[in-house]
């Protein structure tokens, strides 16, 4: 173990570029940005349901395709307050366009696809086909 003489002027140093950081934006900038949402897919016995985090997106702003057994998922984050019209001391909001691609079963029902959007969090369900192949038995003569 070693020992270190306490010196209370590193306190204060500490604090003043803690400080500091917090004026500083050293994080990439903000504005016009591609980002991922955050997604969370489970299966729910008879479908297959993606919940994706998309805060600050309108439902307008929100499109989802499904084309040769690809759901794709994109949009568009604008920004409440323009840039340019106020000093910004932090920004690490990231606004812009996003894209998620998913590939999709093909015991999944592209035709039966429901899709609601609730606080920000868009909830996408696929219906599964019910009328699937069960495992057979090959006896081995």
């Amino acid at each position: 173990m070693r020992l270190v003489r306490y010196n209370p002027l590193n306190e204060l140093a500490l604090l003043r570029n803690s400080f500091t950081d917090f004026f500083t934006d050293s994080a990439p900038k903000a504005e016009s940005q591609d980002w991922s949402p955050a997604v969370d897919i489970f299966d729910a016995k008879d479908s297959i349901v993606l919940m994706i985090d998309l805060p600050g997106v309108q439902k307008e702003d929100i499109r989802v395709n499904i084309e040769k057994e690809i759901l794709t998922l994109s949009g568009e984050r604008k920004p409440e307050i323009e840039g340019d019209k106020h000093t910004f001391y932090k920004r690490e909001r990231i606004f812009g366009s996003f894209r998620r691609n998913f590939i999709l079963s093909p015991e999944l029902l592209t035709e039966e696809v429901d899709a609601s959007f609730k606080e920000g969090v868009l909830k996408i369900t696929l219906k599964k086909n019910k009328i699937t192949e069960a495992a057979k038995q090959i006896s081995i003569h």
